[in-house]
């Protein structure tokens, strides 16, 4: 992996563990998403429903906005989905359609014809969004004709975000956009792992997302020293990064 392409999966995972509610989920993902792994279009679905219930997918976010009406469509005409299986599966599934079937059959069903093919679209890639055996919404990636199909490096950063999106999307439906009232606070966190004052404000500024520039500024602290604080605030949490410490609080 390169390191511009690190870099840019450090920037979506950032903008994962930023989103507070579901409406937070917007083109500047797709757009930093693009960025790493280039597609024309994309949706995001998702399944508020019980883990009991029927499956019904709803309310999809599309890149661009006005590919909304391809993807309303398919709401119309679900049913004829031969992809639907993955939406069953206990775990969450990545597939390449290409694989799948092959084009032409792919390229002349009533569900390309009818939802995909005024936007020439050519191959997709499908991850399922399951955290704890339930499925939670469905991120679909398209390419065009001339885009030509995703490649297994795509697939594989795909999948590299998928555990954070199980995560993060689960729990924006779990608490209907709202924090769950049983979460710990920053002082329960300084308790429990003996963080000190200055571990706790830095703590609490990490939990709002501040980059490491503002929170040296606002605390009147050079980088340098903000560095050392933050290896000890890791050290005690039992994680490596940033990035680890928002999952392991947010679990």
């Amino acid at each position: 992996m390169e390191k511009n392409q690190f870099l840019m999966i450090n920037d979506i995972i950032y903008d994962i563990y930023s989103w507070e509610k579901l409406s937070d989920i917007n083109e500047t993902f797709f757009k930093r998403l693009q960025m790493l792994l280039p597609f024309s279009y994309g949706s995001l679905f998702f399944h508020k429903g019980e883990a009991s219930s029927d499956i019904e997918l709803s309310d999809p976010v599309c890149y661009p906005a006005y590919f909304a009406e391809a993807e309303q469509a398919y709401l119309k005409s679900s049913d004829d989905d031969y992809l639907l299986w993955i939406l069953h599966a206990r775990e969450s599934k990545l597939i390449r359609e290409s694989d799948i079937i092959d084009d032409a059959d792919r390229l002349n069903s009533p569900l390309y014809r009818g939802c995909y093919h005024k936007y020439d679209i050519y191959d997709s890639m499908q991850l399922t969004i399951v955290h704890n055996g339930r499925l939670y919404g469905v991120l679909s990636l398209f390419r065009t004709k001339s885009d030509g199909t995703f490649s297994n490096d795509d697939m594989f950063f795909l999948q590299s975000l998928g555990m954070h999106l199980n995560l993060a999307i689960s729990r924006l439906i779990d608490s209907s956009g709202t924090h769950n009232s049983t979460s710990l606070s920053v002082s329960d966190f300084s308790k429990i792992y003996g963080l000190t004052s200055r571990e706790a404000d830095i703590f609490q500024a990490l939990t709002h997302f501040m980059e490491n520039k503002q929170i040296a500024a606002t605390m009147n602290i050079s980088e340098n020293t903000l560095q050392k604080h933050l290896q000890n605030l890791f050290r005690k949490f039992g994680v490596g990064s940033k990035w680890e410490l928002m999952k392991k609080i947010n679990e």
